[in-house]
């Protein structure tokens, strides 16, 4: 495990304990909207810190993960691959998959932000896209994203944000994030089906719902 990687998991993240979490609702691998439960202000309302080492074995709690999937002015979806190598991603089974999101742990840098959890995720943004804020049209919390079929999903949860933006004139800033475009949803189906692309699980698993949100 190189340096970079160990400096990563002795990072504090915020953590939930999940008693907190399903406190009202059922516990199982689906996804959740809003309508179902107020998982936002849970999170805020009950988050503390843990070093990642720790929290990647604690199955009492969860971690709340934002991922942004990105769509400019013609509802096209922000679509790239990951590096191929060298990359200092925790997880080398993702390198050179083709994603359409892009999301990461909160850390305790991150605490003194009004919402820690869309507050970090805009600034992730700007700093991986160079999209400045004043070209962010919304920010919305569309579905929870919650997984007990293994181990590592048992600890996480993902939040996944649509982030409406002006334009699509941007220079990505994070050397992880390898070619990239905008494309149409039916251009993405397609590129699921083919097997010319190696399309990573998440953003199969999340198609089916930003067809929906986007096909009305």
């Amino acid at each position: 495990m190189n340096q970079i990687v160990k400096d990563k998991m002795a990072r504090e993240i915020m953590v939930v304990q999940n008693d907190k979490i399903f406190s009202d609702i059922v516990r199982e691998s689906k996804f959740y909207n809003n309508d179902e439960s107020n998982f936002e202000e849970k999170f805020l309302n009950n988050y503390e810190y843990m070093v990642r080492w720790n929290a990647e074995v604690n199955f009492d709690y969860k971690q709340p993960i934002p991922y942004w999937i990105v769509l400019n002015e013609n509802n096209e979806i922000f679509v790239y691959k990951r590096w191929w190598s060298w990359s200092n991603a925790w997880e080398h089974r993702l390198h050179s998959k083709i994603a359409i999101w892009v999301g990461g742990h909160i850390e305790r840098e991150d605490e003194n932000l009004t919402n820690p959890i869309s507050d970090s995720l805009i600034r992730e943004i700007e700093e991986e896209l160079n999209i400045k804020e004043e070209d962010i049209k919304s920010v919305e919390a569309i579905w929870y994203i919650n997984n007990e079929s293994d181990e590592v999903s048992k600890v996480h949860i993902w939040v996944a944000y649509i982030v409406k933006i002006h334009n699509s004139n941007y220079e990505l800033l994070d050397w992880e994030l390898d070619n990239w475009e905008f494309v149409s949803i039916q251009n993405l189906e397609k590129m699921i089906e083919s097997w010319d692309y190696d399309v990573e699980a998440w953003t199969k698993i999340v198609f089916e719902p930003v067809k929906k949100y986007l096909i009305k």
